[in-house]
C-alpha cells in the first residue's frame, strides 16, 4: 500500500507531495484549491495547482493521504488525514493540475492558512499571537494548536503537576479565546489544553503535559464573565475545581 502526504510549506505557500512508504517526494505545486473549505461534507474533491514532477508523479489510489503543514525549516506544525484517496491528472483554471478526491478524516477550518501563517511569520511564536484575530480565525486557531499538539507531543510524554500559573484574561470575548488563553498560560505560547467542556476534562485526566494539582490565576475575568456569560464561566471553572485545580479569580 502506498501512502502519500501532501505538505504545505512557508515557501510562497508551496506543496509538497511525496511518498511516506518510498521516502521519496513526488511533486511540488504553488497552491492547493477546495481544501480548506466552509463544507461539511466528508468527501472532498481540491487541486494541487501549478505543480512540478520530482520523477515520475503517481496517479493512483491512495489508502491514506496526509496533509502536513510545514514551516521555513520543513518543521511539520500539523497535518490532516484524507482515506481513499484517487489523484489524477486534470486541467484545472487553465492549467495543468493533480485532482485529488478521498474522504476527510479531519475537517480543515476555512480559515485555516490564515491560523497557520501567523505560526510561520515567526520561529518563535509570542504569547496573543491570536488576539487580533476574528471570531471564527480564532476556531481555526485554537484548532491549529490542537493538531500541532498531535503532532508534537509523544505519547510517552511525561505530565507535570504543581505550579502557579496565570491567565491573561483581557482578550477573552467568545470561547475560543478563552480557549486560547488558558492553552497559552498553561502550555506557553500555541500550547493546547482543551477547545470545549469536554476536551477540557480530558486534558485534566493526564496526557497533556500538566496534571492537577496546579493553581490558576484568571486574571480580568470580568471580561469573560461579561461576553461569555456567568454561567459558562462558572462551568469552566468548576470542571478545573472538581479535577483539583485551585482556580483564583481576579
Amino acid at each position: 500500500m502506498m501512502v502519500l502526504s501532501v505538505s504545505v510549506s512557508i515557501r510562497n505557500d508551496a506543496y509538497t507531495l511525496y511518498s511516506v512508504d518510498e521516502g521519496q517526494e513526488l511533486c511540488t505545486a504553488e497552491n492547493i484549491v477546495g481544501f480548506f473549505v466552509d463544507s461539511e461534507e466528508s468527501w472532498r474533491t481540491f487541486y494541487a495547482v501549478r505543480y512540478s514532477l520530482r520523477g515520475q508523479c503517481v496517479h493512483d489510489d491512495v489508502e491514506h493521504l496526509e496533509v502536513r503543514v510545514i514551516d521555513s525549516t520543513e518543521k511539520v506544525l500539523g497535518s490532516y488525514s484524507v482515506s481513499h484517496v484517487h489523484i489524477e491528472e486534470v486541467e484545472h483554471e487553465g492549467g495543468a493540475a493533480l485532482r485529488l478526491s478521498g474522504y476527510l478524516l479531519d475537517h480543515p477550518h476555512p480559515d485555516a492558512p490564515t491560523a497557520w501563517g501567523r505560526w510561520r511569520e515567526s520561529s518563535n511564536l509570542e504569547l496573543n499571537a491570536w488576539v487580533t484575530l476574528s471570531p471564527t480565525e480564532r476556531e481555526a486557531w485554537l484548532d491549529s494548536v490542537r493538531l500541532h499538539h498531535d503532532w508534537e507531543s509523544p505519547d510517552s510524554e511525561v505530565d507535570a503537576s504543581g505550579g502557579v500559573y496565570e491567565v491573561d484574561g483581557r482578550n477573552i470575548t467568545d470561547r475560543a479565546g478563552l480557549y486560547c488563553a488558558l492553552g497559552e498560560a498553561l502550555r506557553g505560547p500555541g500550547g493546547y489544553f482543551g477547545s470545549t467542556l469536554d476536551a477540557l476534562r480530558d486534558c485534566l485526566g493526564g496526557g497533556f503535559g500538566l496534571t492537577p494539582p496546579f493553581v490558576l490565576n484568571w486574571h480580568s475575568v470580568k471580561t469573560a464573565q461579561n461576553h461569555l456569560g456567568d454561567s459558562y464561566v462558572n462551568k469552566v471553572v468548576n470542571t478545573m475545581r472538581s479535577a483539583g485545580v485551585s482556580v483564583n479569580l481576579c
